[in-house]
């Protein structure tokens, strides 16, 4: 329902789209692409599942990586700012987290997501969220929310 409206709203309003994604793996994604006409906004996805790829693809800093870790607001934030950057797309998200079952921490259990939602000239919004359940079931939680949110932006 929410891939539905937010499809409805970028064949509306001729903008443009692009998902950098982690832990979702490519699943928000198919949710846009299983629409006819989806090609009309929506200019791709990066699945960065390493890393590597969110350094090397999507520009965020080593540093960064290093002192905050890859599920973080500060790697989600460069994630979004690289997507926006390489895409020029008028409205990005990104997402990463652990979606487990293993890989969480005292500090960062297994659910804990950050999602960066932004639109072009804007500063990004970032959300954490903490999922609960198994591996589908916060990837699920995960892509859920960050169209909830996308809708909420594109909505104001």
């Amino acid at each position: 329902m929410k891939a539905q409206q937010i499809h409805q709203w970028f064949l509306e309003n001729k903008k443009t789209l692009a998902f950098a994604e982690s832990c979702t793996g490519g699943n928000l994604s198919s949710q846009m692409t299983a629409l006819a006409d989806a090609s009309k906004y929506f200019l791709g996805s990066v699945v960065s599942y390493s890393n590597l790829f969110k350094s090397d693809l999507l520009k965020v800093s080593e540093e960064t990586l290093r002192v905050h870790g890859a599920v973080s607001r500060e790697v989600a934030n460069e994630m979004l700012l690289g997507l926006m950057k390489f895409s020029d797309a008028d409205f990005g998200i990104a997402i990463t987290g652990i979606a487990g079952p293993s890989g969480g921490t005292k500090e960062k259990p297994v659910g804990t997501v950050f999602i960066a939602l932004g639109e072009k000239g804007k500063k990004p919004h970032i959300v954490e969220c903490h999922f609960t359940g198994d591996r589908k079931k916060v990837i699920e939680q995960a892509c859920d929310k960050a169209l909830e949110e996308l809708l909420t932006l594109v909505r104001s």
